[in-house]
């Protein structure tokens, strides 16, 4: 009788971490519209008056950094473009830009002016398709 032995796989981590999608964060202080919980496009109000005064809104949004257009070579790990560290003989990989609600003080036609959920770029991800498996409505 035969036995295999299995060994554990053994990591070494040589130069700093990496993210697999690379992503620039920013405050945005002039954000002039965006889209509600409800898919409705409102007006998102700058600066509003409070009891001790205008209160100004900013929002801290990340989202996957665009290519440098410099060179011939295809870029990884920025927007629209392939995941670094993937193994692309079984997996089809993209990096892209992910959203989540945060509370803004908004104006519409319909709903007047109030707090309301809009949505903003909070991440940048790895998405994964497997090579094995016919994708719908996708490339």
């Amino acid at each position: 009788r035969h036995t295999l032995s299995r060994h554990k796989r053994q990591l070494e981590h040589v130069g700093p971490e990496r993210s697999v999608c690379e992503s620039i964060s920013r405050w945005v202080m002039d954000r002039r519209t965006a889209i509600d919980s409800h898919w409705h496009n409102v007006t998102v109000l700058n600066k509003f008056p409070t009891k001790k005064g205008m209160l100004a809104q900013y929002f801290y949004e990340t989202k996957c950094r665009g290519p440098d257009h410099r060179g011939a070579r295809v870029e990884h790990g920025v927007a629209g473009a392939g995941c670094l560290g993937v193994d692309k003989k079984h997996w089809v990989s993209e990096c892209q830009t992910k959203q989540s609600f945060v509370r803004a003080f908004t104006s519409d036609n319909v709903r007047g002016t109030g707090w309301r959920w809009i949505r903003i770029d909070s991440s940048c991800v790895c998405v994964l398709y497997s090579r094995n498996h016919k994708r719908r409505g996708t490339r």
